[in-house]
């Protein structure tokens, strides 16, 4: 504020800080100087349009309700005294917007076009012009952009994707276009229920606050309030995560995940049909492998049992699964043949290190089983990766 910075000895302000200054005092004079001009000629409607101007600056420079209030009052009476004046009622909602009155905001973006329509081709300045060539469709955006806001604001999804609809049409950029495609997208994620997708978002921002335990709790409650099954699976695929990862409750973290895994419709690889999907699959995968491998050297059955569960979806790192279940898997030559193949089906998905070890598996279980050739085949086939790592080492 202009007191704060009036505190600060000329040394102690910055550049930007007396810059400040000088703008908020040139701002305090101007009020001063308008609120004087208006009760000497009180019927002057220029003169209060200028002194709402300088109080709407106040409010935002200052985050100020005060002004905000200020602002709107003259607005108010100005738009009164004069109907035909669109821009007015666009300023006046800008301040119920930044005071929140989602209502009055609204109410006011709606008037601000349609008095724009009504008044379109009543310009002195420009006689000869058709009506409509004068039209600025970035007004028409504007207004009709805010009136779906402040719709989905007071929560009536419905008014605010027919309201979007509306702007898009007036949109002038890809960006414009872009920005009312990700706000339906945003409305339509629970089928229009905007208390949720609100919530979502908060616990979210708890979530990334890393307060785990308050998201945490939220996204449970939050999975009663929701009406689709999409919803309500990302929401138990975000509560999950945070389970397993951070609340110390792995076991309750991978059932959560897997009954909406195994719920998801499938293709014969094993991948979900609706790639949107594709994350909880992912996230699945991984929390069995990991639980298979912390399990590796105390309970292998059940290690074996996670890394099943981890090959029976496609992953983005099943790979390794079908790699570590033949590690378990030694004394089943079968076994280790048949997942290490399964492995290396997806070589991407293994690092060179772990493509050499399923070689290796496959060379000492085809020799147990007397099949030398293939044994062999896949000998080779270390020798030349093992040749190739020893050149990338010496680079």
């Amino acid at each position: 504020t202009i007191a704060q910075l009036e505190k600060k000895s000329k040394k102690e302000l910055t550049s930007q800080e007396q810059l400040q200054l000088k703008i908020l005092q040139l701002l305090e004079a101007a009020r001063k100087n308008f609120e004087k001009a208006v009760i000497l000629n009180p019927f002057d409607l220029e003169t209060r349009s200028w002194l709402a101007r300088v109080y709407q600056a106040l409010a935002v420079r200052f985050l100020d309700e005060e002004n905000h209030l200020k602002a709107a009052k003259v607005l108010e009476n100005l738009v009164r005294l004069e109907k035909g004046e669109h821009s007015l009622y666009a300023r006046l909602a800008e301040s119920y917007y930044a005071l929140e009155n989602w209502s009055a905001a609204h109410d006011n973006f709606a008037l601000a076009e349609k008095v724009y329509f009504e008044t379109l081709g009543l310009d002195f300045t420009h006689p000869d012009t058709t009506r409509w060539a004068q039209l600025d469709s970035a007004t028409v955006f504007y207004y009709t952009y805010y009136q779906a806001d402040t719709e989905v604001k007071m929560h009536l999804a419905e008014k605010a994707l027919t309201t979007f609809e509306r702007a898009r049409q007036w949109a002038r950029t890809d960006q414009e276009r872009e920005d009312i495609q990700s706000y339906i997208d945003w409305i339509n994620w629970d089928d229009g229920n905007i208390e949720a997708v609100e919530l979502r978002d908060k616990f979210i921002a708890l979530q990334e606050e890393q307060r785990y335990k308050e998201a945490a709790r939220g996204f449970e409650k939050l999975l009663d309030k929701l009406r689709t099954r999409r919803a309500r699976d990302e929401i138990a695929w975000r509560l999950a995560l945070l389970e397993f990862q951070f609340l110390n409750a792995k076991n309750r973290g991978i059932d959560r995940l897997k009954e909406v895994v195994l719920a998801a419709p499938r293709d014969e690889n094993g991948a979900p049909l609706d790639s949107t999907y594709q994350r909880y699959f992912d996230s699945y995968g991984a929390m069995c492998h990991n639980l298979g491998l912390e399990y590796f050297r105390k309970n292998r059955k059940v290690a074996f049992t996670y890394l099943k569960q981890a090959v029976a979806i496609a992953w983005e790192n099943r790979a390794k699964s079908y790699l570590e279940l033949a590690k378990l898997s030694r004394n089943n030559p079968k076994m280790v043949i048949e997942n290490c193949e399964l492995a290396l089906q997806t070589p991407e998905q293994l690092e060179q290190v772990e493509q050499m070890q399923a070689y290796q598996l496959l060379v000492e279980a085809y020799k147990r089983l007397g099949k030398f050739n293939q044994a062999r085949a896949y000998f080779a086939r270390w020798v030349t990766l093992r040749k190739n790592a020893t050149r990338s080492a010496r680079r």
